[in-house]
């Protein structure tokens, strides 16, 4: 009944194309209004029938001001604020004009007017003003008893005019609150909507991610590796160049795709540091190692400052994205460096509760960046300037994750630069460090392909160029190994014959690698059921590896991986 009753009103009074609020404003008013007219010609009528036209000018008022308010605000809905304050002041006069008179005071139609200027105050305005009018409103109650001041001329309406008012002023409050009730719980509702909308698309999302992250990689993985192979065995030194540049340029597109996926895991919160050991000096020598060929493929000088002290020390931290956040630093500085130098430098600050507070400094003789400049180069796929993005490309992504996971190493980067002289980046990072320990830990020398060629390995690989890329690696590391292309060729397979280790791809047709591991596991043969497994993955969500390792799995390598990667993984099953 009153949703009936309040789409009859809010027909008589369109609202305009605004926010929800100014709607809900707007119709507050008009509902106030459209009720003063009716409380003037109750007025009316009493001034008219009882006391011979005294008053009726004070009624006339009423009607014509409210009418004439109603007719501007259908003409301009955006003064609905203004014209609210308007009507809040003139009902906080009526109240204090009614208590302050002597044949009235403080009655039930004044109680009503203060809690409508509460009403219109809060819902129509904002919770300070509301706080401001309500108190001016309601202090009149309380005044009125040590103020003696008294008006008069106010006669008080005969008891049936009297109830029609009361009525009035209460279906005011009461459409009032079940609109602005209809209001905040539709809000509500579109709000567990809209989240619940915003949760499937970012689930879709990372699936999609997911999905294109394996789809990619996956034929990356062959590009990479047959590149990889070539330039070992070539000995054509142009050849092995424009192989070289062909490796360069895939494991290029693959940081790109990591780049995407690290903003995507960070925007939703499942980017996760690991904690484990590592040694500091070697991961910086490989770095710095690995980027020597791109400053000098731009005739830059590569400087390597790596401290002593760091040498033969092992620390507790997240050594991929340590290591991520300098291969960022380091391949900007070489990218916006046209001539110089670019140097890398690590050393201990100092030593802080139990922990090594250690420096990373990246530093470059490239263009520079202006304090402008330097206030919106962490923000996501924006560089400094259109300029930059023309003449050095990029998607604007490493500078936001390189902040980012600077933040969850509890750190900050800094910038020092000059435009024109070159750019520091710098930060610091507490790492606890592990003492060595007792006892011989076996080395495995990656050369060994004797040891390797003992191995019984099944492989399940779905993909032509990476099966066509694995059987030429099986080949030079003397490996004899069988290849199939779904989970249930393996299970077949396994139940034939005997082997040392699987390499599962986890994405393949009729039976995954997921539900593939399950299969295996249920063997009844316990040699075959524990058989060893390593799963082999284009996916880098933010918990692959505990899903791995929750599905059985034994260990597993990323698509695209590093030849030597596997083969260590290899030797380490080997020397089981």
């Amino acid at each position: 009944m009153s949703g009936k009753i309040f789409q009859k009103i809010s027909t008589l009074f369109p609202p305009h194309d605004g926010t929800l609020i100014e709607k809900a404003q707007l119709r507050l008013f008009y509902l106030m209004l459209g009720a003063n007219v009716l409380k003037g010609m109750v007025y009316l009528a009493d001034a008219v029938g009882t006391h011979h036209g005294q008053g009726s000018m004070r009624a006339l008022r009423l009607i014509i001001t409210s009418l004439l308010l109603i007719a501007i605000l259908r003409r301009f809905p955006k003064i609905a604020r203004w014209g609210i304050h308007y009507a809040v002041i003139a009902t906080i006069l009526h109240v204090y004009y009614r208590v302050f008179n002597r044949d009235v005071g403080a009655d039930a139609i004044a109680l009503q007017a203060i809690f409508m200027v509460v009403i219109s105050s809060f819902y129509g305005l904002n919770k300070r003003w509301g706080t401001i009018y309500t108190t001016v409103a309601a202090s009149s109650l309380v005044l009125s008893h040590y103020i003696d001041f008294r008006w008069t001329g106010l006669h008080p309406l005969p008891q049936g005019l009297n109830d029609i008012y009361i009525v009035i002023n209460f279906l005011v409050i009461l459409i009032a609150h079940i609109y602005f009730h209809r209001v905040l719980f539709d809000t509500l509702n579109e709000k567990d909507v809209l989240n619940g909308e915003l949760a499937r698309a970012a689930d879709a999302k990372t699936s999609f991610l997911s999905t294109m992250s394996h789809e990619l990689r996956t034929p990356l993985n062959a590009v990479i590796g047959i590149a990889g192979l070539l330039a070992k065995n070539n000995r054509d030194p142009e050849q092995k160049e424009h192989l070289d540049v062909l490796k360069f340029s895939a494991e290029g597109l693959v940081r790109l795709i990591n780049d995407v996926l690290d903003v995507n895991k960070i925007e939703s919160g499942k980017l996760e540091l690991e904690s484990v050991p590592f040694n500091l000096y070697q991961l910086l020598n490989g770095i710095s190692g690995s980027m020597v060929p791109a400053a000098e493929e731009k005739s830059l000088q590569f400087v390597s400052k790596i401290a002593d002290e760091l040498k033969g020390r092992q620390f507790i931290g997240d050594p991929t994205r340590l290591g991520q956040v300098i291969y960022n630093l380091l391949g900007n500085a070489i990218k916006f460096t046209r001539k110089g130098a670019v140097a890398l430098e690590a050393k201990i600050l100092r030593y802080e509760q139990g922990q090594s507070i250690v420096r990373f400094a990246i530093e470059d003789t490239g263009i520079g960046i202006t304090k402008t400049q330097q206030e919106k180069i962490f923000d996501p796929y924006i560089q400094a300037s259109k300029t930059t993005t023309r003449q050095f490309g990029g998607t604007g992504l490493g500078l936001t994750i390189v902040k980012e996971l600077v933040l969850m190493f509890d750190s900050d980067i800094h910038i020092e630069s000059v435009p024109g002289v070159g750019t520091t980046f710098y930060f610091d990072v507490a790492f606890t460090e592990v003492l060595p320990t007792t006892g011989n830990t076996p080395q495995i020398d990656v050369q060994e392909d004797t040891t390797l060629n003992k191995l019984r390995v099944l492989l399940a690989e779905d993909h032509a160029m990476n099966i066509f890329f694995m059987r030429q690696l099986f080949k030079q590391w003397h490996i004899q190994a069988d290849i199939v292309e779904n989970g249930e060729e393996v299970l077949r397979l396994l139940n034939e014959k005997r082997y040392d280790l699987i390499l599962l791809d986890l994405q393949m047709p009729v039976m995954d690698g997921w539900e593939t591991v399950k299969n295996i596991r249920k063997i009844a043969d316990p040699e075959k059921s524990n058989i060893y497994i390593i799963a082999l993955t284009g996916s880098v969500s933010g918990d692959i590896q505990q899903r791995i390792t929750a599905a059985g799995m034994n260990d597993y390598l990323s698509k695209p991986f590093q030849m030597d990667d596997l083969k260590k993984k290899l030797l380490v099953r080997a020397a089981l």
